[in-house]
């Protein structure tokens, strides 16, 4: 039976030399701290290798196992949260090519939900969804996301694993306006005086309508990153243009591909460089799903992409509401749910529930 290691102490030169299946060549190792660890500890791994080590073996690696927060831990659990990037890493990395982590072990327990992920440290500068990115950054992002979309285009059927990556519900848009309903007020009160009243008109809007808006939806499923923003990218920048590495995988689902790409172009831009360019990066992302033999049109991708405009709203006033407080937290929905609610009026979503701008 594979090994699991769900602390520090476990993740020993003998556990690292056997999950790697070289026993010895790993005579040492020291972990460092990656993050805040609210729902998983990451930890980069120095590694003392032998002399005989197998030479693609690297000195550092990154490791991912639970939250030493037990609260943390329950939550992952509830929602699946780690079986989701195990099962993207040991199930689907060989499917996809957008780029990601090159993982060397990958092991969870699927009743605890205990894992270890062991993976080579990717390269590059951490996104930052407070101060945005370029444009370079974000055709890197959306000619990513195709890797992704492509290869799972229509294929949930076949995908679909009961273990992490499960079928939508058919209620599920009702439960999700249900739940956002629920967590609307919080939003509201704790984030009122400090965003234009325009935003929170849209937020309002959005709890009255988004079942009827999912239920518009045309494109067929595929798998999406499901937060597919610049925190969770690493960019590698030569002039003007740029290489994305796509890390944390925990909200990898079935949906709609060009929801990933309205979220992350409507978080990672800024107002005056999303406007003028972000029609071209949808049809960007259009040729990139024709060239890899996706059959759809520019005009569904567009449609699809208008409705997936409110998922930035719409993720800033859940995940506010359901995460540990924190001044960069509560700066960060903030940005999100003011660049998401501008992009919802810039596209015109309302149209597409009452025929008419709002």
């Amino acid at each position: 039976m594979d090994r699991i290691a769900t602390t520090v102490d476990e993740l020993t030169a003998e556990f690292i030399s056997g999950a790697l299946d070289c026993d010895g060549a790993v005579e040492g190792v020291s972990a460092t701290r990656i993050g805040t660890g609210q729902v998983a500890l990451s930890l980069r791994l120095d590694l003392d290798l032998s002399d005989d080590a197998p030479p693609d073996l690297p000195q550092v690696l990154v490791a991912k196992i639970p939250s030493p927060d037990a609260a943390s831990r329950e939550a992952a659990r509830m929602h699946l949260t780690y079986h989701k990037e195990v099962g993207f890493y040991r199930d689907l990395a060989g499917v996809v090519s957008v780029p990601h982590p090159r993982v060397r072990y990958a092991v969870i327990d699927a009743e605890s939900g205990d894992f270890t992920l062991l993976m080579d440290q990717a390269h590059g500068d951490v996104g930052d969804q407070l101060a945005g990115c370029s444009l370079s950054d974000a055709t890197a992002m959306v000619d990513a996301a195709v890797g992704l979309h492509a290869p799972t285009w229509g294929r949930a059927n076949e995908l679909a694993s009961d273990g992490w990556l499960t079928l939508p519900d058919p209620s599920g848009a009702s439960t999700r306006q249900a739940i956002y309903l629920m967590l609307l007020p919080g939003f509201i009160d704790r984030f009122q005086h400090r965003l234009p009243s325009g935003v929170m008109d849209a937020a309002r809007w959005l709890g009255d309508n988004l079942e009827q808006l999912l239920a518009l939806l045309r494109l067929p499923l595929c798998v999406v990153h499901g937060d597919y923003r610049l925190d969770n990218m690493l960019f590698e920048r030569t002039g003007q243009s740029s290489v994305v590495t796509v890390l944390d995988w925990q909200t990898a689902a079935f949906s709609r591909g060009p929801n990933d790409i309205a979220y992350g172009v409507g978080s990672g831009l800024l107002l005056d460089d999303r406007r003028p360019h972000e029609s071209a990066l949808v049809e960007r992302y259009w040729s990139g799903l024709i060239g890899a033999g996706v059959d759809c049109t520019l005009d569904d991708v567009r449609h699809d992409y208008t409705i997936g405009t409110v998922s930035g709203l719409g993720m800033a006033v859940i995940a506010s509401q359901v995460v540990t407080a924190t001044e960069r937290g509560d700066e960060m929905f903030a940005v999100m749910a003011e660049r998401h609610a501008q992009q919802m009026i810039d596209n015109d979503v309302f149209a597409l529930v009452h025929g008419g701008s709002e």
